[in-house]
């Protein structure tokens, strides 16, 4: 069986080898842990007012409400309520938790990823000690010390804190709907892609630089995708710890490089855009781990565009000019508001200009892909669908629910690029001349027959 790294000794190891400035963090995953470790953290010297933020979900086990027992064991401390059962990561929601904690307090989350986004941050600006108690394994950013917020209608990643404690209890992780505890075998399932396209970058000098020892043990553990994919569905206890410390060894390399990076690709950009959408048409969205799958298998489609079109023949590079540039960012995200796309044009132009800088750099990558090809950890779009297949995940747009479609699929992935600052193959295909919107159709249409 395929061993899955624990994040402790992740860490341990990385100090061996000389990584300074890593976060110092108690990690607790296991059957039961829950009750002893926020035990300890508020019998450390510090700040005597605990504070528990929820985002008001049902989170229970066999001994009872979360909430309730962590109250209790805290002396009845107040509890902070930000929504019932959801919650809105955006400005407004984090200036009210800011002004409800108070400064320098324990504050214990207990809620889904975007709760704990929400805490990190109010963590941050209130100088309190953070204990986050993650409540299903959907995503591995609940220890990573980043944080997904609603910009000006777009989604961005800002840097916040790491927790103090990560609470991964199996008896939570147990109760979780199985699609939440699912869609985080979906999140891992994306970070091959994410790796290569941080290479991507990396080679062409854009943003951190690659650092194979901070996801080299989640890549190897990438064939126990489909076991972990069986302990959600049994909701066993031993599969769901193993999956936790997946994902939260996941989730340390992007607090360690700095960078969502290698976590974090086109198929994360699409998977925002798919939100965004949704929520200007004030529709429910599916879990981030579930799109971000369907996501990667275009994202490795794309790739196989990429390698067509540079062996095909030379191949000429051509950034886009400022004004079509700015055209195609306010074409696309029309439909968003002009707060959006002034958002997505500063992010965009900036990568452009960066582009337009380092054409050399692009063409040197070219001249040298199959050395470069040859170095990617790299499924093909089949081999990704078998991991797919054998571990339950959604493959096409009619698998994510209500209000997903092929059309919005489209269109996300035909205008992801423009989204952020980040350099993503799809990145690569527009400054090869090969991007359009029929080729983005194609693709889509191409993974809805397999």
């Amino acid at each position: 069986m395929t061993a899955v790294p624990d994040p402790n000794a992740l860490l341990t190891e990385l100090r061996s080898r000389g990584y300074a400035n890593l976060p110092d963090i108690d990690i607790r995953v296991g059957t039961s842990v829950l009750d002893g470790a926020v035990a300890d953290a508020s019998s450390r010297q510090g700040p005597p007012a605990p504070v528990i933020v929820s985002d008001g979900g049902p989170y229970r086990t066999p001994a009872g409400s979360v909430v309730d027992r962590l109250s209790e064991q805290l002396g009845g401390c107040r509890v902070i309520q930000l929504g019932e059962g959801t919650v809105r990561a955006d400005e407004d929601t984090v200036e009210r938790a800011v002004a409800e904690v108070g400064s320098s307090q324990l504050l214990v989350s207990v809620g889904a990823g975007t709760l704990t986004d929400i805490a990190k941050i109010t963590a941050q600006h209130t100088g309190s000690r953070h204990v986050a108690v993650q409540t299903a394994c959907s995503i591995n950013g609940f220890i990573a010390d980043r944080s997904v917020l609603v910009i000006a209608g777009a989604k961005r990643t800002v840097v916040s804190r790491w927790p103090d404690m990560l609470v991964a209890d199996s008896d939570i992780l147990g109760s979780a709907p199985q699609r939440l505890n699912l869609a985080g075998v979906g999140d891992l399932s994306t970070v091959p892609n994410a790796v290569a396209e941080w290479q991507l970058a990396a080679r062409l000098g854009h943003g951190p630089g690659y650092d194979a020892a901070v996801v080299e043990q989640v890549l190897a553990a990438m064939p126990a995708l489909p076991s972990l994919a069986r302990a959600t569905r049994d909701a066993e206890p031993d599969g769901l710890a193993d999956l936790a410390r997946l994902l939260a060894g996941s989730g340390l390399s992007m607090g360690i490089v700095g960078s969502t990076a290698p976590a974090s690709g086109s198929e994360h950009a699409v998977s925002h855009l798919l939100e965004m959408a949704l929520a200007q048409r004030l529709g429910p969205a599916a879990p981030h781990g579930m799109q971000v799958t369907v996501a990667t298998r275009l994202a490795l489609r794309v790739w196989q565009l990429v390698d067509r079109a540079i062996r095909s023949g030379p191949v000429q590079i051509r950034v886009p000019d400022e004004a079509a540039s700015r055209d195609a960012v306010a074409l696309a995200f029309a439909e968003l508001g002009a707060k959006t796309v002034e958002e997505c044009w500063t992010a965009y132009s900036a990568k452009r200009n960066w582009l337009q800088e380092h054409r050399t750099d692009v063409e040197a990558l070219v001249s040298d892909w199959d050395e470069f090809i040859r170095s990617l950890s790299l499924p093909t779009p089949e081999q990704f669908d078998d991991v797919s297949h054998a571990s339950g995940l959604p493959t096409r747009a009619e698998d994510l629910g209500s209000g997903y479609d092929d059309r919005l699929l489209t269109w996300a992935l035909r205008n992801c690029h423009l989204l952020r600052e980040r350099i993503s193959i799809v990145d690569l295909a527009d400054v090869l001349g090969v991007w359009s919107d029929d080729t983005a159709r194609s693709i889509v249409a191409d993974s809805e027959n397999r």
